[in-house]
């Protein structure tokens, strides 16, 4: 087997979580306020019902297959020579994620934190733990995330308590001006970022203990990464407001300048990129280790560990060219990868769900205690 590692369904469920609060919990509050403004926290509230049907859907074809990954009963359902090429096109998709994501970190710390510091020697750092990440596997990047967590969230409890004396509710009025359609357009880019972003886990769902429950822990940790998202852009609306917030590219970076206790408790928006930045970790990991570990699956490597280092090089050349600059992502992000996003996330599970079902394919699960 390419990889022997095994996770607890809690593990898995964290790093989902951690996965999908990654590089958005900081760039989506200025995404979604600049389509919904004022009632951005409406869009989130919308998706909860929208991530029901996305994981009751995914999880259809897990269940169907839940000893393989969607690399191994793409073939199944397809045929080979189909199957292979749903391969290849999820090997790009996660190697381009992974670009992505790298030059998300990569903006963010040149330009909020390490100013004169070349990004391209921000990216080639940041790789080497992510490679020697995927390098250790499955069972190393969930232990991992199971620590890092409740560091994670403890933070940004406490810099909302501490935001709580700064939040007028006044600053969402009026709801709804417009009617219903800004909060639904908001979805639009949401979808795509992150949410079909998950489709990555059905590269995870066969190394999981307890196979039975992965239903119930995806929906738990998929909606609660959409409360913890739809705080983080109520608290932005309310502390910073809709134009400030629209107009910053790290919003939630710019809300914790804010918080000021006295004279001896400021400057604290360096730690929240020290959180930030451990989410973007654990996401890129993910991604990285998808991408090796497909690859090992279509082309029937003994490990996926043999592309660990051309595929490091790659995705540091191609973080570079992903996108010239933060204003090009967002027309990005708001624009056409959604579409990209969907292909993968809807699309393509879409057609395997339906083909199955009409040959009627289906293997019984082994149970792992």
């Amino acid at each position: 087997m390419v990889e022997n590692g095994k996770i607890s369904i809690l593990q898995f469920g964290i790093m989902m979580f951690m996965f999908a609060i990654g590089s958005a919990v900081i760039l989506i509050p200025s995404i979604i306020v600049a389509v919904a403004k004022q009632d951005a926290w409406i869009t989130f509230v919308i998706a909860i019902g929208l991530d029901f049907g996305i994981v009751t859907f995914w999880t259809a074809l897990a269940k169907r297959f839940p000893n393989e990954t969607i690399i191994q009963y793409s073939e199944r359902i397809l045929g080979k020579w189909f199957g292979k090429m749903i391969g290849l096109i999820y090997i790009s998709y996660f190697l381009y994620l992974s670009a992505l994501v790298l030059r998300n970190l990569g903006d963010f710390i040149s330009t909020s934190l390490l100013v004169q510091t070349p990004q391209q020697f921000v990216h080639i750092i940041f790789m080497i733990p992510i490679m020697y990440g995927a390098y250790l596997g499955l069972e190393v990047i969930g232990r991992a995330s199971e620590i890092l967590l409740p560091w994670v969230v403890l933070f940004f409890l406490v810099m909302t308590i501490l935001l709580l004396k700064d939040i007028d509710f006044s600053k969402l009025l009026p709801i709804l001006p417009n009617g219903i359609q800004m909060p639904i357009k908001g979805l639009y880019p949401l979808i795509g970022f992150p949410k079909c972003e998950m489709i990555l886990f059905l590269m995870l769902t066969p190394f999981v203990k307890q196979p039975g429950k992965i239903k119930k822990y995806f929906l738990l940790f998929f909606i609660g990464s959409a409360v913890f998202a739809a705080l983080l852009v109520l608290v932005s609306i309310t502390v910073l407001g809709v134009d400030l917030t629209e107009r910053s590219t790290f919003s939630v970076f710019d809300l914790a300048k804010e918080i000021k206790v006295g004279s001896f408790f400021n400057r604290v928006e360096v730690l929240v990129g020290g959180i930030w930045i451990i989410t973007i970790f654990v996401k890129l990991c993910l991604c990285f280790y998808a991408a090796n570990l497909a690859t090992a699956y279509v082309f029937n490597l003994k490990s996926y560990r043999i592309t660990i280092l051309p595929y490091g090089l790659i995705v540091i050349a191609l973080s570079t060219i992903v996108f010239h600059n933060p204003a090009e992502a967002f027309w990005f992000i708001t624009g056409a990868y959604p579409l990209y996003a969907m292909f993968h996330g809807f699309f393509i599970p879409g057609v395997l769900l339906v083909v199955a079902k009409i040959r009627k394919l289906k293997i019984k699960p082994k149970e792992v205690a």
